[in-house]
């Protein structure tokens, strides 16, 4: 607080220039004969002019009274020629009578038209210095021996014998240029008026400023204007300065805010300075548009490096979105129209300026209550944020911008005009200048149209480089172990994301995420790890990268029913129609695969599926970026299709059969050419038979020349025999 104990100095000088002119005045006849030589002597004492440009008027019984008009005191050497003060009229007035028992009884201290121009230079050098130093050295000399010998009682006395009749301060004017750090600033018009007091009795306090604020980082000048009222009490025994039943306006305009901003306080607040300066506020009002903040708030050691906070607050039930249009911004638009109407704070806070506590703490938005412990600490390069939080449970999807949900349901329908792109925009200067340590534990979570429960995560940022590891919940059955990571370091944003979802509801999770019906159903598990950069959702999708895998038993694939698909493709072979009153999915009781991700393109090639019915085999690729597949689907028919909507299909067992899915993932088609399928396995069954005929046949010819050898060897014989016996 060295600016008041400044402005209490200045106003020590004025009140000396004051002294010593009276106290010159009282040993002469007219005074006015004199202004040179007072010119003159203040001259000499301060080293700067004094110009007495009005009358003096001056009484001597039954009141000691000065008037000046029209008075002009010079700046300091390097600081221009601008006068450091100007005074229309100034007006003392002090009881004859009271001064000769030691009391002060002030009858009037009226001034008008009082302009003050306080400046510091490049070197920090302030145009007041000097005059301090001298206002120093010319107390200790005239009371420094009174006051060895001064008792502490007799201090006391005299300062309960101060009686001052009031206080008028009218059309005063304060300039500060500030050429350290380019700050201008005018207060103007500054009214003061204070009723009639004594050391600890109440009086009436009324005070009406304007404050202009221009230069630094302004990018305007910013107005604020005061109206304050209250019931003063200046306890100079007790170095205790109060207000009671304080009733204040503050208006602030420009200086970059959106539109004028109005604010109210009520409360008694108390500076007391015995010890250490300490300023506390009872019974806190604080009023921002429809925000009320009530409490009582400590603000102690004032006068040292590291002033202390202590305050208990808390606010009423308010509208954010009022509040935001309130203050000139544009409220955030949700999910849920009717997010963000009921909000409320309560805390308790401890700590300085620079390292502030808030245990506990509790927000109320809606229907989700959080409460535990947080902490500020703006000592290092960024400010730093601690918190560690618990609650019930929380919806985020009320909160989300409504394009986050076009952009996760595409319009539901897929409806969504294929040249419109949506814009994820990120606070991301915000997101570098603050550092993040923090924990939270919920109850239950819904973002995304997903529902976890039993959310316990860790959070940490540092320098735009924001991280979310580890997040575990209980989801859909299972349990999700993954990390989520934002770098807002670059111009373009960067996301990963690292998921491990182990016994999981995948029908479940898909149909709350999709907003419809899941295209793969079964219980199993799930490993991701994707990464992506952009700032458009079409960019988010063109540089997605990663890989993946799962394994699933007992589910369904939607969309496609192998088995009627066959069955179809053999009725038109065979000229016949087929009733389809099948669900059109394909159940499986095994389901497992991997893929990888290149730049949107999300490829697989080794799906696997077997039921009682069918083996499946399954590569090909889906494209994000425009929403296409090409996908071939091998099927080998191991079971009867019968039961199912159709006659065994006998002939089939054992045939691959090829599928083709191509189109949108929206309006996928299915082509199976079963004709080809079997009129390769016919011919290759011919060719088959043709091999076994002549194999057969080779066969009866190789028996057919053996025998014939045999004869011939038994007719040689025979012949050979008959030629013996001849």
């Amino acid at each position: 607080m060295k600016w008041i104990k400044r402005l209490l100095g200045l106003i020590a000088v004025l009140i000396l220039l004051v002294i010593i002119v009276a106290a010159y005045l009282l040993i002469t006849f007219d005074a006015n004969d004199y202004k040179e030589r007072i010119e003159a002597e203040v001259q000499e004492a301060t080293g700067r002019e004094l110009t007495l440009s009005g009358p003096i008027g001056l009484t001597l019984f039954p009141s000691l009274g000065l008037r000046l008009e029209e008075v002009r005191f010079g700046n300091a050497e390097g600081f221009g020629d601008e006068p450091f003060a100007e005074i229309d009229v100034v007006d003392v007035a002090v009881a004859v009578m009271p001064l000769l028992r030691r009391e002060l009884e002030v009858q009037r201290v009226e001034a008008d038209g009082v302009r003050l121009n306080l400046a510091r230079d490049e070197e920090g050098r302030n145009n007041w210095d000097d005059l301090l130093d001298q206002a120093g050295a010319a107390r200790d000399d005239a009371v420094g021996a009174d006051d060895d010998e001064r008792t502490e009682t007799e201090t006391r006395l005299a300062l309960q014998r101060i009686d001052v009749a009031g206080i008028s301060l009218s059309n005063t004017r304060v300039r500060w240029d500030d050429r350290e750090s380019g700050i201008q600033a005018t207060l103007e018009p500054f009214n003061l008026q204070v009723g009639r007091f004594r050391p600890g009795m109440e009086t009436r306090l009324d005070l009406e400023a304007l404050l202009r604020v221009e230069g630094d980082d302004l990018d305007e000048p910013m107005e604020v204007a005061l109206d304050l009222g209250g019931l003063l009490n200046v306890d100079l025994l007790n170095e205790r300065y109060s207000v009671r039943r304080l009733n204040a306006t503050l208006g602030l305009d420009g200086g970059g805010l959106p539109r004028a901003v109005g604010m109210t306080l009520e409360t008694d607040v108390a500076l007391e300075m015995v010890d250490a300066m300490a300023l506390r506020f009872e019974r806190l009002t604080l009023g921002v548009a429809n925000v009320r903040l009530t409490g009582f708030a400590e603000l102690s050691d004032l006068d040292s490096e590291a002033p202390q906070i202590r305050s208990e607050m808390r606010t009423n039930t308010f509208n954010l979105k009022e509040l935001v249009a309130e203050l000139g911004m544009e409220p955030p638009e949700t999910n849920n129209p009717d997010a963000l109407s009921r909000v409320a704070l309560d805390f308790s806070a401890n700590g300085g300026f620079q390292n502030l506590t808030m245990d506990p703490f509790l927000i109320t938005v809606d229907e989700a209550m959080l409460g535990g412990s947080a902490g500020w600490d703006g000592r290092g390069e960024r400010p730093l944020i601690r918190f560690d939080v618990s609650g019930e449970s929380l919806n985020l999807d009320h909160y989300l911008p409504p394009e986050v949900e076009e952009a996760r349901t595409d319009n539901g329908n897929g409806e969504r005009d294929a040249d419109e792109d949506i814009a994820i925009e990120l606070p991301l200067e915000a997101l570098r200048s603050i550092d993040v340590d923090g924990s939270a534990a919920l109850g239950r979570l819904d973002v995304m149209g997903m529902v976890l429960r039993n959310i316990e995560l860790q959070i940490k940022a540092e320098a735009g480089d924001w991280n979310i590891e580890p997040l575990n919940a209980e989801a859909y059955e299972g349990e999700l172990t993954s990390r989520i990571r934002l770098d807002a370091r670059h111009d373009v944003p960067r996301y990963e994301l690292a998921a491990d979802l182990q016994s999981l509801d995948i029908g479940a999770l898909l149909e709350d995420f999709q907003g419809d019906d899941a295209r793969l159903m079964g219980i199993g598990n799930l490993e991701l790890d994707i990464a992506t950069r952009g700032e458009l959702l079409s960019d988010l999708k063109s540089a997605l990268n990663g890989s993946g895998n799962m394994s699933f038993e007992d589910g369904a694939v939607r969309g496609i029913n192998v088995a009627q698909v066959i069955r179809r493709a053999e009725a038109r072979l065979r000229g016949e129609s087929l009733e389809e009153d099948e669900p059109n999915q394909t159940d499986f009781s095994e389901l497992t695969g991997s893929f990888t991700i290149r730049d949107g393109v999300v490829r697989n090639d080794d799906l696997r599926a077997n039921s009682p019915l069918l083996r499946v085999r399954g590569e090909g690729q889906a494209d994000l970026n425009d929403d296409s597949m090409d996908y071939r689907v091998n099927t080998t028919v191991v079971g009867t299709l019968e039961g199912q909507g159709g006659r065994e299909l006998e002939d089939l067992r054992g045939v691959t059969l090829p599928i083709r899915i191509t189109g949108t993932f929206a309006d996928p088609s299915f082509r199976l050419d079963l004709e080809d399928a079997l009129r390769e396995r016919y011919e290759g069954e011919a060719r088959e038979r043709v091999r076994e005929e002549q194999e057969r046949a080779r066969e009866r010819l190789d028996e057919e020349e053996q025998r014939a050898r045999d004869r011939i060897e038994q007719e040689s014989d025979r012949i050979l025999d008959r030629l013996r016996s001849r």
